[in-house]
């Protein structure tokens, strides 16, 4: 009985031995392929530091998300300082080149539209006339970006600088945004 207890002690041994060697392979192996370092392995498959090329090639959504954020938050920090007006005499046709006499086109193309719905000529017309109205009315905006104060600006373009880190780190570092570059590129045939 001694010695079948000898020989199943052994089977048992081989068996976990061969079991930690081929989980040490699959974490090695799986670490390899995302830029993780293996230094401090130990018997078990665990880590006892983190190598420095770790943070360079993971990705994170939160990081992501954190820079699109603090971009938005900068985008309102801007436009919250921008101003925008238009020239009320311009609009009402009484400056600003005949803004007025963009009516004209737009009222034949309505009445164009209700004699005949189907006339082709009569939607392309208040099509036009409507894009160009839209066009003149942006053109007629003044946008002005009062006087600030140094600090008032670096608080306002700050958020842009660190979105723009947060997200380059949420690609997995310099070589993550290179590597989804380069995946969006149409690949060479030759």
């Amino acid at each position: 009985m001694n010695k079948k207890e000898d020989e199943i002690q052994r089977k048992l041994t081989e068996l976990e031995n061969t079991v930690l060697r081929e989980q040490t392979e699959l974490t090695t192996a799986g670490l390899s392929t995302t830029g993780m370092s293996t230094t401090g392995m130990n018997a078990t498959g665990k880590h006892g530091e983190i190598g420095a090329s770790e943070s360079t090639g993971l990705k994170s959504e939160g990081y992501c998300f954190g820079g699109l954020a603090s971009i938005f938050c900068g985008l309102l920090l801007v436009f919250q300082h921008v101003r925008v007006g238009s020239g009320l005499l311009a609009m009402l046709g009484m400056g600003s080149g005949g803004f007025a006499l963009l009516f004209l086109p737009l009222m034949i193309g309505i009445g164009m539209m209700f004699y005949d719905y189907k006339n082709k000529w009569g939607w392309v017309i208040t099509a036009l006339s409507c894009v160009l109205l839209i066009f003149a009315f942006l053109a007629t905006l003044t946008i002005t970006f009062p006087g600030v104060s140094m600090m008032q600006l670096i608080i306002m373009f700050l958020p842009f600088a660190i979105g723009a880190a947060f997200l380059v780190k949420g690609l997995g570092g310099a070589k993550g945004v290179e590597k989804a570059i380069k995946g969006q590129l149409p690949k060479k045939e030759g």
